[in-house]
């Protein structure tokens, strides 16, 4: 194997990395949340910021682990990833190389079988361009009575203030402040002037939006350049425990063979995979057969090519279970 790269972990839940405790572009993991950690030196200087797993509205990294057996080279994950720089590899806790494993349509392959009882993580950053939502433009309006630097709660509207780090705008009786020189912003709650203001003065917190995913897999295009004409290639993958029914729009294509395009509708019971096929057209004939089935808790959408080097375009709306 390629020589081996360790990472700073932790196997406490919720244990988060000190800025200290990195180096400007150094990587952590958190063995037992699942999170990859990275410092920055961003807006408010130097501070950690984390690559989440699984949360409310979306997903951007996903976690598959494998148990080696002095045998197996091939690991089927998850999700594909874009490239192989979105996918972070280990085994017992040990970083490992690109060089050492290679992937295609899914399939991550080492170049030597990981030994018995080897614990294999695989982390795929899952980059979509999917539907994403706006939170309303929010200001937070406050007139003290008292001399004031810290302004939380209730505003004199009722509304309580709540902001991102780095996404708010303050207004002192109409002139805007600068972070950091004139105020404080770390928690996302609270506001701190580094100069007390009293009766008579207006102080304005803008919230600006902020972008989430809706369903990061609501919509997703994958595309598989099928280099032989092997029964029963990868063309797409999801989770079925995640999504019960997805439609599929399939575009083929060969050199000197035409084009074919068909849509796909599958559902599945946790099992088995029911679908059908239908709106089949081509330009001179048939470029490949579909068929969908579910294997180690994914769906899988799968091809025959009729030629070598076809190229197999799938978009895919997918509906919760």
């Amino acid at each position: 194997m390629a020589t081996n790269v360790k990472l700073k972990r932790s196997a406490v839940h919720a244990k988060v990395p000190t800025t200290s405790a990195l180096q400007l572009g150094e990587l952590a993991i958190n063995t037992y949340d699942g999170y990859i950690f990275l410092k920055r030196d961003g807006l408010n200087g130097e501070e950690i910021v984390r690559f989440r797993g699984n949360c409310a509205t979306d997903e951007s990294v996903i976690l598959d682990t494998f148990t080696g057996d002095n045998s197996t080279v091939d690991f089927n994950l998850t999700e594909a990833p874009a490239d192989e720089q979105y996918v972070f590899v280990t085994i017992n806790g040990v970083s490992q190389h690109a060089d050492a494993y290679t992937l295609s349509n899914g399939t991550l392959t080492f170049s030597q079988a990981p030994a018995l009882n080897d614990a294999i993580e695989c982390r795929t950053l899952a980059i979509h361009n999917a539907e994403f939502r706006l939170r309303d433009y929010q200001s937070y309006v406050y007139q003290p009575s008292t001399s004031t630097t810290t302004f939380t709660g209730a505003d004199v509207d009722g509304n309580t203030l709540t902001y991102d780090l780095e996404m708010i705008e303050v207004y002192l009786n109409g002139a805007r402040l600068v972070h950091s020189l004139d105020y404080t912003a770390t928690n996302g709650t609270s506001v701190v002037l580094q100069t007390a203001i009293s009766s008579g003065d207006t102080l304005e917190i803008v919230s600006l939006a902020k972008a989430s995913f809706i369903d990061s897999e609501g919509l997703i295009n994958s595309e598989l350049v099928a280099t032989t004409t092997s029964s029963g290639q990868i063309v797409d993958t999801f989770k079925s425990n995640t999504y019960r029914t997805a439609k599929y729009i399939v575009s083929m294509s060969h050199a000197s063979a035409g084009y074919h395009a068909t849509e796909v509708l599958l559902v599945h019971d946790g099992t088995t995979v029911y679908m059908t096929e239908y709106g089949t057209i081509y330009t001179s004939s048939s470029l490949g057969t579909l068929d969908a089935s579910i294997l180690t808790g994914n769906v899988r959408l799968t091809v025959t090519p009729t030629n070598t080097n076809t190229t197999i375009k799938t978009k895919r709306i997918t509906v919760s279970a």
